[in-house]
């Protein structure tokens, strides 16, 4: 009886052991291209997010980050060694780094998440809201699509404007959509465009110094992995020309010499990106996920640039905003 008892337990114990519900789970590894520090609040709202649903870094979930800096080659090569390693799934953010990444995973079909891209549907990047067939999802910050809005409120705040020197990519699909957009809406409204296309952060930032309030009335940022990763450059030229510069991103309207955005946030879009990135890892293919817009997009205004500057807004449009960027006023 001893032995059979004996028996019946260590049946039990096996059964015990090898229970799906006991058997540890399956740590998970998302690789990050990031193509600049410029978007890292992006990687710190997609951890959040993860953390959030229930992922502890180090223990669910492991990121394999590298910083491109800028460097298109980089991102490839990164993609490509992140490829080899077979990550879950590869993370990135920027139309940019995405057109990189999507290409350079396209044999593999290592699904892709982006936290954050100017329009890839508007760019041409991706066909549509949803593709089936892709292995690509994530939350576009509408910044090619905006344009045309926050064109109008640039010209609703400042009536006065009449040249705008826009600076964006020379080669970037994202800048390229965002042009063509930006040069109808200110036939329409009036305004004189003047296109500036960079090569490089550095080239942005020295087209920024030769502009003069001779030249333009304002300074508009185009979207584009260049230009953007130059904002905090541009910004400064902006301030000491004494122009209004307009941005479009939480992370930008903050900068010294910003003036006005309208826009998302790249830490919001890449904590938004985690519902996406969620559903990826638990199975569900990307082309069932379609790619999302943000759920937050504000009219920030930076006072304190404006008082700069020598510019005031009206009631009316203190009213609209959002926020306001202003220095603790002292009691």
């Amino acid at each position: 009886m001893r032995h059979c008892r004996r028996i019946i337990l260590a049946a039990a114990a096996a059964l015990f052991v090898t229970s799906p519900q006991i058997v540890a789970a399956k740590q998970h590894r998302v690789a990050i291209v990031l193509p600049d520090e410029e978007w890292a609040s992006s990687v710190v709202g997609l951890k959040e997010g993860m953390t959030a649903l229930g992922y502890a870094e180090g223990k669910d979930i492991v990121y394999l980050m590298d910083d491109a800096r800028g460097d298109q080659t980089r991102m490839l090569e990164s993609t490509k060694k992140f490829v080899a390693e077979k990550p879950d799934a590869i993370y990135t953010v920027t139309n940019t780094a995405l057109k990189v990444v999507a290409d350079a995973t396209h044999a593999s079909k290592t699904p892709v998440i982006f936290g954050s891209a100017s329009g890839p549907v508007e760019s041409g990047l991706v066909r549509g809201y949803v593709t089936p067939d892709s292995h690509v999802t994530g939350v576009t910050s509408g910044s090619i699509e905006l344009v045309q809005k926050r064109l109008e409120i640039l010209k609703q705040v400042l009536p006065r404007v009449k040249t705008i020197a826009a600076i964006g990519d020379l080669e970037a699909d994202s800048s390229k959509a965002a042009f063509r957009l930006a040069e109808e809406t200110a036939r329409q409204l009036g305004l004189k465009l003047k296109p500036i296309r960079v090569t490089s952060r550095e080239h942005a930032i020295e087209s920024a110094k030769k502009i003069t309030a001779k030249d333009a009335d304002a300074i508009f940022l185009i979207p584009g992995l260049y230009s953007v990763s130059a904002v905090t450059g541009i910004a400064a030229q902006a301030k000491n020309a004494r122009l209004p510069f307009g941005v479009y991103q939480l992370e930008h309207i903050k900068i010294p010499g910003a003036l006005l955005s309208y826009g998302s946030s790249y830490y919001l879009d890449g904590k938004q990106s985690a519902g996406l990135l969620d559903k990826v890892l638990k199975g569900v293919p990307p082309g069932q996920l379609p790619i999302e817009r943000p759920r937050q997009v504000q009219l920030i205004l930076n006072v304190d640039t404006a008082k700069d500057i020598g510019i005031s807004f009206r009631p009316d449009i203190l009213s609209r905003a959002d926020e306001l960027i202003e220095a603790a006023k002292s009691p």
